[in-house]
């Protein structure tokens, strides 16, 4: 009997019970950890990983005298005693390239031209906190998978999520490195073997009757929040973050799409379905202010966090509170996805990077991309009602 995965604590254990046959339940953020539970009532940490290429089960501890949290410590220890073996990097090139540190400056200058500074803060954050402590002072050809393993296993058991971003930044350096010639274009990646630890998904999904409800109160706002209901109807029917449209100018703002000048990924742009077109169209009527959505109080600047609306909006809706603003674009992907778009084209309609995409479908991927994005904006305003 194999139980569906939980975060496993000191309370899971107390409250798991014994069955005729013994049974295991797995951790749904480390991967291999799990409570064992045998028919006799014994409790205990479980450990699977593989050992020189075979499969092996460790018994961490009984839950009486080990804690959930010293028995995840633990088990991150093994799994970085116990890392694949380290890929061999440039075996035929002995010269030791520049230090992981220098390669992070090179980075990050580069990304200066393409990323948001909050972006930028938010990556130097991770490698001044976590990546350069651990790793900066290995040239990046000598780094090896055990290296890599130590650091981000022991990360992980005081932040998994923190681990699996910091390894994704270490994952772009070094993919970096390869396309600027730092490191040859065929070098393998040390990091590839390490798996991340698993995530449960932040975002929620809004209904068909989630929407009814929402674009009810939509139709009718109090005066206060005229302007906070045109932005959140226009996220919900462009996929842009609410940042995006708080801050949108009409300078940005064409016949049939958005230009953004400032986006978490650099400029991009954002075709426009026919209901998106109809609330531009009426505001732009006696526009006087820079700003489609204006500041109540100083029309020179943007509406204030529409973020902080959307928590005095949300009970009024009668929506759970754990929908967050941010899950009104993670709505806009996933019923683009379920009326059949693809994955890659859910990508682009939400600005999203992905491998470039060659020149000679691009005139193919246009017009698909504006019918994409008329249906998706059709559907979502026919729930909104």
């Amino acid at each position: 009997m194999r139980k569906e995965p939980i975060y496993l604590s000191d309370l899971s254990a107390r409250a798991a019970r014994p069955t005729a046959k013994e049974y295991a339940i797995p951790d749904n953020r480390l991967s291999g950890f799990a409570l064992r539970v045998q028919s006799t009532g014994t409790k205990s940490w479980v450990l699977r990983l593989k050992v020189d290429g075979k499969a092996k089960r460790v018994t961490l501890g009984n839950t009486h005298t080990m804690s959930a949290e010293e028995a995840r410590a633990r088990a991150h220890q093994l799994l970085a005693a116990h890392a694949p073996p380290d890929i061999a990097l440039l075996a035929s090139y002995d010269k030791p390239a520049i230090k992981l540190e220098v390669l992070a400056q090179r980075f990050l200058k580069a990304k200066r031209q393409v990323w948001k500074p909050s972006t930028l803060k938010a990556v130097q954050i991770y490698l001044n906190s976590s990546i350069l402590p651990a790793l900066g002072e290995h040239a990046v050809n000598r780094l090896t998978t055990h290296d890599i393993a130590e650091w981000f296993h022991t990360y992980s058991t005081t932040s998994p999520g923190g681990a699996n971003q910091a390894l994704s930044h270490l994952r772009t350096m070094l993919k970096f490195a390869r396309e600027t010639g730092v490191l040859p274009p065929d070098t393998p990646d040390p990091s590839k073997p390490i798996r991340r630890n698993t995530r449960r998904a932040r975002g929620r999904l809004l209904n068909a009757m989630q929407l009814a409800q929402l674009g009810a109160w939509l139709e009718a706002p109090p005066v206060r929040w005229l302007h906070v209901a045109d932005a959140i109807r226009l996220i919900l029917l462009t996929g842009c973050r609410s940042g995006e449209i708080a801050r949108l100018t009409w300078a940005e703002v064409s016949t049939d799409r958005l230009r953004l000048i400032s986006t978490k990924t650099g400029e991009r742009e954002v075709l426009l379905s026919r209901p998106a077109k109809a609330i531009l169209d009426r505001r732009k009527r006696g526009a006087s202010s820079a700003f489609v959505f204006p500041h109540q109080v100083d029309p020179t600047k943007p509406i204030a966090s529409i973020d902080a609306a959307w928590r005095a909006i949300r009970p009024l809706v009668v929506l759970p509170e754990d929908i967050r603003l941010h899950d009104l674009r993670h709505t806009y992907a996933s019923h683009a996805i379920m009326i059949g778009e693809t994955l890659n084209m859910a990508g682009k309609l939400l600005g999203h990077k992905r491998p470039k995409t060659t020149e000679i479908y691009a005139h193919i991927d246009a017009p698909h991309l504006a019918q994409a994005a008329d249906r998706v904006g059709n559907l979502i305003s026919s729930w909104l009602g």
